[in-house]
């Protein structure tokens, strides 16, 4: 059985609410040699405080619940593993819950997370293929009494909401831009789900750079798959049909397809092909060649969502909105045309 604070005031011979006093550091007063007792007992049953109690008197659990949407995606987990580290240094408990992109998933850790009376809910994704589960998850979280820190735009104006993202139209313009300046015109696309928020933006960033160079988007440029290697070495096919000469991987991942495809083709990168992708995962910078690609300011996002918690742990209820921008790495899979 669980060690009780009436088994600690027994075995040091105090009343129960002189050991509450003294694990509380209450400042009433309690002679050195009855503290020592009460410490020395502690320590000899292995007595852990109730949390749930404490919590219950001190209105808080130090505790944040983190949803991810896939944890197989190294981009997620890595942005997932600094916010996790960087608030266990804060000494908060992090709960972590992997929805895998089920909006009703996410709908049940929501929910759960505020019945467990985290302090403070982290979501790195709230975007959803059917516009009516963003909606209602929207919804679910306009209706928490809890601050909710996300990782992505706030398209309804959530007063509990506090957003912190990176612009993922200024992610399309530069990875286009950079294929047009080296003088590649039919640059197609191998985009993620086409329904998704991150998609649309990343799409008006390529159309912004065309539009730059007078040039009018083709719809038969564009691959509309799924952010992962399968579709990005599906896509390959199809985009080389259309005469593409470089093309825009809307994610690392899609990329590191484009390049297993491209070896069943026989064909070079960069000198037969230019890839650009986006994220800069780990393993971008030790492809071959190094993939280019543009990668988002992750210390800096993870830094921001983790003060933002703290604030808010700290009675600053106030929403933020901070937008970073991305950067672009050019290394070894890109070239002149």
């Amino acid at each position: 059985m669980r060690t009780t604070i009436k088994d600690v005031a027994r075995a040091s011979g105090v009343s129960p609410a002189t050991v509450s006093l003294i694990i509380n550091q209450k400042p009433v007063s309690i002679s050195h040699e009855t503290k020592e007792k009460v410490y020395k007992a502690i320590k000899e049953l292995n007595y852990r405080p109730n949390q749930l109690a404490i919590s219950l008197v001190k209105s808080t659990t130090n505790t944040v619940g983190l949803l991810i949407p896939d944890s197989t995606n190294p981009f997620m987990a890595n942005l997932v593993r600094r916010i996790r580290l960087k608030l266990i240094d804060l000494g908060i408990l992090v709960i972590t819950g992997n929805t895998d992109y089920d909006p009703s998933l996410t709908k049940k850790y929501l929910r759960a997370f505020a019945d467990r009376r985290v302090d403070a809910i982290v979501i790195t994704q709230l975007d959803f293929e059917k516009e009516e589960d963003v909606i209602n998850c929207a919804n679910i979280v306009r209706e928490l009494d809890v601050p909710i820190i996300s990782y992505g735009r706030d398209v309804f104006n959530i007063s509990n909401l506090s957003t912190i993202e990176v612009d993922q139209v200024q992610i399309g313009y530069l990875a286009t831009r950079h294929l047009l300046s080296l003088g590649h015109r039919r640059i197609g696309c191998s985009t993620g789900n086409a329904r998704l928020d991150v998609t649309k933006l990343r799409y008006e960033g390529y159309k912004k750079a065309l539009k730059e160079f007078d040039l009018t988007p083709d719809p038969d440029m564009i691959y509309h798959g799924q952010f992962s290697i399968e579709s990005g070495s599906e896509s390959l096919s199809y985009l080389l049909g259309q005469n593409a000469t470089a093309i825009f991987a809307f994610n690392d991942l899609i990329a590191y397809g484009l390049y297993k495809s491209s070896k069943a083709y026989h064909l070079s990168i960069p000198e037969n092909l230019s890839i650009v992708g986006v994220d800069d995962i780990p393993y971008s910078d030790i492809m071959d060649p190094p993939l280019t690609t543009i990668a988002q300011p992750m210390e800096a996002v993870a830094d921001c969502i983790v003060d933002t918690v703290r604030k808010s742990l700290g009675g600053n209820q106030e929403s933020i909105h901070q937008i970073y921008h991305p950067i672009l790495k050019v290394r070894g899979s890109t070239a002149h045309v």
